[in-house]
């Protein structure tokens, strides 16, 4: 017996993208189970159609779709971060700023100026040969956490992975500053073009948006939340709730991590000194 299918859009439901592929036959495709699928259905990562009976149907382009996710899951990108890679508006910056996502040109500029391998740097950084690659393809989004294992592996500041500029100037307008946009709903904006000895910046923050894991480094910390509120765990016992006018300050040697757990945007005002990050 003919399946009779809930159509999709025109543009989506041509002879090859018509949904014809049950959970078990995607899973199979993806190398992954049907109760994977059905978790990264419930997350937003994928929208199957659904047959009259209610049966799960993928069509060729929800396969390659999966296929992405499973590798950016293997290499421990989030649902959240992955989410926004997929995005369309993913590559988009904020009007009226300079810069844009990580530069994985310029990433790969700098490994090679150490004259470290892809497999060398991946290990220094604890990151999967393959997740680096994909990040100097441009193919990925990284999280927070995942630019501090790659500054420290590279012997570099936060500031280095910014696109190149002008120093100088005592004065930084808003339209004029430096911006880094990260898959994890995180955008990061340089505050400064002279300063030598501290690191301020401005820290946007997409609702739940996240460090995606514990990092340190050298030096000692301030945050002073502007508005909405973060929550940031500090070594393995200490945990604060910070809300609007709320500020902190911690060694960086500490292990650290935080989420942004307000419904809305977040803004932190975050300085490091040195800039070791």
């Amino acid at each position: 017996m003919t399946a009779v299918i809930h159509a999709r859009p025109a543009e989506e439901t041509s002879a090859v993208e018509r949904p014809r592929h049950h959970i078990g036959a995607a899973a199979q495709h993806v190398g992954v189970s049907a109760s994977v699928l059905r978790l990264w259905e419930r997350q937003g990562l994928v929208h199957p159609s659904r047959s009259p009976s209610g049966y799960r149907l993928y069509t060729d382009a929800d396969l390659r779709r999966l296929r992405r996710i499973r590798r950016m899951r293997d290499d421990q990108v989030s649902a959240g971060g992955i989410r926004r890679l997929l995005s369309p508006a993913a590559s988009a910056t904020s009007p009226g700023r300079r810069g844009g996502m990580l530069d994985g040109g310029r990433l790969r500029a700098l490994r090679r100026e150490r004259r470290l391998s892809l497999r060398t740097a991946a290990d220094r950084a604890g990151l999967s040969t393959s997740f680096l690659s994909a990040l100097e393809r441009n193919a990925s989004g990284a999280s927070v956490a995942t630019l501090q294992r790659l500054t420290r592996a590279f012997d570099i500041t936060l500031l280095d992975l910014f696109p190149r500029r002008a120093r100088g100037g005592r004065r930084v307008r808003p339209h004029e500053r430096e911006t880094l946009l990260l898959g994890s709903g995180v955008r990061i904006e340089q505050l400064t073009r002279s300063a030598t000895l501290l690191e301020p910046q401005l820290f946007v923050l997409d609702p739940g948006a996240t460090s995606e894991g514990a990092y340190d480094h050298e030096g000692e910390e301030f945050i002073y939340v502007l508005d909405g509120q973060l929550t940031i765990w500090i070594g393995d016992d200490e945990r604060h709730r910070l809300t609007v006018g709320d500020a902190l300050t911690f060694s960086s040697t500490i292990p650290h991590r935080w989420r942004n757990r307000a419904d809305g945007e977040t803004r932190v005002l975050w300085i490091n000194t040195p800039p070791t990050f």
